[in-house]
């Protein structure tokens, strides 16, 4: 490679590869997209004590299938693989709730630091009334939702994860809204009603 020297100084771009460019390595991609699948998992309603052992089964689906992935979108294969992960552990949760009802010692009803016991009691109840609100909402909607208004992903960044127009993303968050307002408000008035004399 000739340089050639030139009155002006010149400036050399160095182009960092984009998280699409992992040519078949594993190792590229868990390293770039392992927080995303973390995120999404808990946009998708993935249980928080799950979180860990579901981001090691999608890399390890990952791992196995990729010398089968086309390389076209990634994002979305990566979150396609996530999803349904997470519903199949959602499954399996529901499934053995059912046969052994939900203990005081499961991993997410545990207290954790931070605050007294009475913030901590209230944490774990608004999360619970979030989860039973955003468990109302269609799947689609929901974690078009979740990735917009919790994790501040772009209309554009959930179109690439989910492999739609950007213009579905809109109108999932537009239902998602409406329905998620209509059942808080739900809530609220049945809540109120219960603590009426």
């Amino acid at each position: 490679m000739k340089v050639l020297a030139s009155a002006r100084p010149c400036r050399i771009a160095v182009v960092a590869p984009s998280r699409d460019d992992f040519h078949g390595d594993f190792r590229a991609i868990y390293d770039a997209w392992f927080e995303d699948v973390s995120r999404w998992i808990r946009a998708l309603g993935g249980m928080e004590a799950d979180r860990d052992d579901i981001v090691q089964e999608v890399f390890l689906v990952v791992r196995r299938r990729l010398s089968d992935f086309d390389g076209a979108n990634l994002a979305g294969w990566l979150y396609r693989i996530t999803r349904r992960l997470v519903r199949d552990f959602r499954r399996r949760i529901w499934v053995k709730h059912i046969f052994t009802k939900l203990r005081n010692d499961e991993p997410d009803a545990l207290p954790h630091g931070g605050g007294g016991p009475a913030a901590v009691l209230e944490h774990k109840q608004e999360r619970r009334i979030l989860h039973l609100i955003l468990d109302k909402i269609r799947e689609e909607r929901r974690s078009a939702f979740v990735l917009f208004e919790i994790e501040g992903l772009t209309g554009d960044e959930i179109a690439r994860i989910q492999n739609v127009p950007v213009n579905t993303v809109w109108t999932r968050l537009y239902h998602a809204r409406k329905e998620f307002f209509a059942l808080a408000a739900k809530y609220r008035l049945k809540h109120r009603k219960m603590l009426e004399p």
